[in-house]
């Protein structure tokens, strides 16, 4: 695997919080997600690896490059979409647009308006007159414009109507898809970014406690849908987040592997049927420790 982006005992300490020991490798071409409640630290680490903080320890290295003797040419390649994006807030878009360009050498603007043209906000309105939504749109607008290799995005689709929401999903699809460059995200919420991720990260109290490729996690959890005494005792106690409903119950299981021979003949008789899991039922799961 050739990373796009390393990151090695990476740990950011606030007086009452710390983020701690966070090392990855994330490859290129592909579409990474870091997930987790709110508070566990993903925007912290969306800064470290964008470098708009600095590290207590640790050291993070962006195409094959450090922050310390190559911070201008790594940040020309990259789009990054803060949390709460910071603008001259009484002065319009337009102007806004004209500041940030002469910062990246491959800035353009055609494709710039376009793209606000497409996110339907007007390059004469004053900053400070944008919905939170817009705002992200503006700066999503920003980073696809000057033709970078990674975009590190952080809740980029908080606060954006289902229409908006599945633009920018699609956005991020399209980025990606010529294998080259990559997409690092972070979200308390899984709508949508389940669709298009390959890489999947949890986070909880400044930990990473979780990472997988997508598909793998999805073929290991799934949920079991069975009729009243379908399925033994013993058998039940193994699921998770069961469901007891009208007309049969439903409960997750970590490993369908190691029970999918216990489930063969409720299956073949119609007692039992089983589905994919959705990513935010896994990480709920996770979350409790079950």
């Amino acid at each position: 695997m050739n990373a796009i982006l390393e990151a090695a005992s990476l740990t950011k300490r606030y007086h009452d919080f710390t983020l701690g020991d966070i090392s990855l490798e994330i490859p290129g071409g592909c579409i990474v997600a870091f997930f987790g409640p709110i508070g566990a630290g993903k925007t912290t680490l969306m800064k470290l690896l964008a470098h708009q903080i600095p590290a207590s320890t640790g050291a993070v290295r962006v195409f094959g490059l450090s922050y310390d003797d190559r911070e201008r040419e790594i940040k020309n390649r990259i789009g990054y979409v803060p949390q709460e994006p910071s603008f001259y807030a009484d002065r319009s878009v337009g102007f806004n647009a004209r500041f940030a360009a002469p910062f990246f050498e491959r800035w353009d603007g055609g494709a710039f308006y376009r793209i606000l043209d497409e996110f339907k906000i007007s390059r004469e309105k004053p900053v400070k007159h944008l919905s939170r939504g817009q705002k992200t749109l503006f700066s999503i607008a920003l980073a696809l414009s000057h033709e970078a290799d990674l975009l590190i995005l952080d809740e980029p689709t908080a606060g954006l109507d289902i229409v908006l929401r599945r633009t920018i999903l699609d956005r991020l699809r399209q980025f990606v898809s010529d294998g080259e460059r990559t997409v690092v995200v972070a979200s308390h919420i899984t709508d949508g970014l389940e669709e298009i991720a390959e890489y999947v990260n949890f986070l909880d109290e400044g930990k990473l406690v979780f990472r997988s490729e997508k598909d793998e996690l999805l073929a290991r959890w799934k949920r079991v849908h069975f009729r009243e005494g379908a399925l033994s005792p013993d058998l039940i106690r193994q699921f998770t987040d069961v469901r007891v409903q009208p007309f049969g119950s439903s409960g997750l299981i970590r490993d369908f592997s190691a029970v999918r021979e216990q489930l063969a003949a409720g299956i073949a008789a119609g007692d039992v049927k089983v589905e994919n899991a959705r990513l935010d039922e896994i990480l709920i799961a996770m979350l409790k420790g079950e």
